[in-house]
């Protein structure tokens, strides 16, 4: 009888890591908005973004830089429920605003593409353009905040694309 109870209990802990893994995993869509949110806070300039994108498990560097106006950074991550990403991120400062950019690139992605695209798409913030078409799904949007951005994102039998820049005005001269 201790065997029995023994064996069930030791089956019932070896399956509760698996049931809060369940718990805690996220959609393609949810993957979609995380990864966008950290292309935002580079392409924003964001000097946090770096350590940012560290601890949410990007392995992410500064690449060495050509101009002192010139900030350049890569990053690739397994995203869960898609795939590998490469990200590459570019702020360029020109006296009056910020140029911001930002990439990321999955080849042969996982899961639902159409429902990663449409819960991007549908985001405060953005609006614009959703299309399906030949098996894939394209996005071309435009903030709709303080700041100018422009978003592209599709998923296809290419891959999983997040293109979004952004323009920010400096404060210091915009001030003047």
């Amino acid at each position: 009888m201790r065997v029995g109870l023994a064996l069930t209990l030791a089956l019932g802990l070896a399956a509760q890591p698996t049931l809060v893994q369940g718990k805690t995993k996220s959609s393609p869509a949810e993957q979609a908005v995380a990864a966008l949110e950290m292309c935002e806070a580079f392409a924003k300039g964001d000097v946090l973004a770096l350590e940012t994108a560290i601890g949410a498990g990007w392995d992410a560097y500064e690449d060495e830089s050509e101009s002192p106006f010139i900030r350049a950074y890569s990053a690739g991550r397994e995203v869960p429920g898609i795939g590998w990403g490469d990200m590459f991120a570019l702020v360029e400062t020109y006296p009056d605003r910020t140029l911001g950019y930002c990439r990321i690139d999955i080849a042969e992605p996982r899961g639902q593409g159409e429902s990663a695209i449409k819960a991007l798409a549908a985001l405060d913030g953005y609006e614009g353009e959703v299309t399906s078409e030949n098996g894939g799904t394209y996005a071309s949007l435009i903030g709709t905040g303080a700041l100018e951005s422009l978003l592209i994102t599709h998923w296809d039998a290419v891959g999983f694309v997040i293109q979004l820049t952004i323009l920010t005005p400096n404060t210091a001269t915009s001030e003047q």
